[in-house]
């Protein structure tokens, strides 16, 4: 029954969601590109200018602590704005998450729940009010790695752009409008600042404060920097691109030594075991019976 109970409030939980946009929805380019172009210029905590939707926090703005708000305003940039996702939404869909985990939490006390259980709903309720957090956090993260991923590899096709006879910002839009996936909208969006009237500094400035990727952020940096001194940026982005091409094989072998350590724990607590049982067992057995 409690079993049954849970599901049933996991589905409304879904639900809910699913109403609010958060979870279910798909994102289409032309939309996304009109968001952009209509989005406004608002200053950064550094004083400077970047694009950024319309923030509508509505009544859950006026209960929430602003850092907190700030702090889902980044977590919702860092995962690219998706659609559905405002920030409004998410301050309503906590409270509510936590009331429905609250009603649930009084419904199965009432029916006699032991101490331990007790202590469960009560994480159970805290967990709820925390999900949507968990859901943006979760998306904002997954995006920054396939960032980190795509990067060496658009690099080097916009390097081959260059050396082709295109200029660096008609290479860049070449492989944002050419490529898929945040990478590829992230310089899309670059494109379209410069467009808007943002100067390249700002426009730069903006992309490394959309991410967390450090190599796009120094990326970033480096080419505000060509700029202001004067070095060619093409060969700025051939050293970037081959630096980062040895970072990506310098973590993959990171990773790839990390394996042994990892299944050690399941070797050790569910093959060994096993293992020894069918070895061992028999000859014990034997020995058991004989004597």
């Amino acid at each position: 029954m409690l079993i049954l109970g849970l599901l049933v409030v996991v589905a409304a939980l879904y639900a809910f969601f699913m109403a609010l946009g958060l979870v279910g929805t798909s994102s289409g380019a032309v939309r996304k590109r009109i968001e952009f172009i209509a989005s406004r210029p608002e200053p950064t905590s550094n004083g400077q200018t970047v694009l950024v939707e319309d923030r509508e926090t509505g009544f859950g703005g006026l209960i929430t602590p602003a850092v907190l708000v700030q702090k889902i305003e980044r977590n919702l940039l860092l995962a690219g704005r998706p659609e559905g996702w405002t920030v409004g939404r998410l301050l309503i869909a906590k409270p509510v998450a936590a009331i429905m985990a609250t009603l649930f939490a009084i419904v199965v006390i009432k029916g006699g729940a032991s101490g331990p259980m007790k202590l469960l709903l009560i994480g159970a309720v805290v967990l709820a009010y925390f999900v949507p957090d968990l859901l943006v956090y979760n998306r904002g993260i997954k995006r920054q790695l396939i960032i980190e991923r795509e990067l060496p590899d658009t690099l080097d096709q916009v390097t081959i752009s260059i050396e082709a006879g295109l200029g660096f910002e008609a290479a860049l839009n070449r492989a944002g409008e050419g490529g898929t996936g945040p990478l590829a909208e992230e310089l899309v969006r670059l494109g379209q600042d410069m467009r808007l009237g943002m100067s390249r500094r700002d426009a730069y400035t903006a992309l490394g404060e959309r991410t967390t990727v450090d190599d796009l952020r120094r990326f970033a940096k480096s080419i505000v920097q060509a700029e202001e001194y004067g070095v060619p940026i093409s060969s700025v982005v051939r050293s970037q691109a081959k630096e980062m091409r040895i970072k990506r094989r310098s973590r993959a072998e990171a990773k790839a030594m990390q394996v042994p350590v990892k299944i050690l724990l399941p070797l050790m607590s569910c093959i060994l075991p096993v293992l020894f049982v069918v070895v061992l067992g028999p000859p014990i057995t034997n020995a058991l019976r004989n004597f």
